[in-house]
């Protein structure tokens, strides 16, 4: 299912952009259709200089340790999101892998096109300097969460992002689709029985109830006030 969209990102991009490069860098994109869920974006061993502008659907920022079986999740995206640009500013390899979540929806840059834009317009350097800044608090909060915090706690701060992405229904607010308990498990280091224990544990104190492929949040002020503790 394509997720509704909520934004074009490179109508954003290049409406920073003067003219008359702004219509031919239009022109020129690649708008990308991925029609499978699981199909990679970006591939960390594939070299590639791409920038993508997320319109419809979701996809996750990965990182496959050699030789070993984890996988490393660092952020899902989500529409009006941009990836990719890391490498097309440095012109060196992908630094993580982009697997899609669901149908997806992007208008593609290349490389020169999108550093011409930059060049053409300090706006436009402000508006993905700003994006990148997003991205390293995102970073930080997430080294921060592995390290420093609890399973329990790793799972309330997880399970409060996704309610940011959810739609409000009367008093609750509702994701649907929502992560199953595995995919939960993978995103903050731990096992699926201990999400399942967590979330059995909410779900007793009426703070949310998991009914896959909803996930409600009843009381959206309790699950911050046990994150805070």
């Amino acid at each position: 299912m394509v997720s509704k969209t909520t934004q074009n990102p490179l109508l954003e991009f290049l409406a920073l952009v003067p003219e008359p490069l702004r219509t031919q860098v239009y022109r020129q994109r690649t708008e990308v259709h991925r029609g499978e869920n699981r199909r990679t974006l970006i591939d960390e061993d594939i070299p590639s200089t791409d920038v993508f502008f997320l319109r419809e659907g979701e996809a996750e920022v990965r990182l496959y340790p050699l030789h070993r079986p984890d996988i490393v999740y660092l952020h899902t995206l989500r529409p009006g999101d941009v990836f990719g640009e890391i490498a097309a500013l440095d012109g060196k390899g992908r630094s993580a892998n982009v697997e899609a979540l669901s149908e997806v929806v992007a208008d593609v840059l290349r490389a020169n096109d999108f550093i011409a834009c930059l060049h053409s317009s300090p706006a436009a350097g402000i508006w993905l300097a700003q994006r990148m800044a997003a991205s390293v608090r995102r970073l930080s909060e997430k080294v921060f969460e592995l390290t420093a915090l609890n399973v329990s706690a790793r799972i309330h701060c997880e399970l409060l992002r996704l309610a940011a992405t959810g739609e409000r229904a009367g008093n609750c607010i509702v994701v649907d689709p929502a992560p199953n308990q595995t995919e939960l498990a993978k995103r903050v280091g731990t096992s699926r029985e201990a999400v399942t224990r967590e979330l059995g544990y909410l779900s007793d104190r009426k703070i949310l109830e998991y009914a896959r492929p909803k996930l409600v949040f009843i009381d959206l002020k309790a699950l911050e006030r046990l994150t805070q503790r």
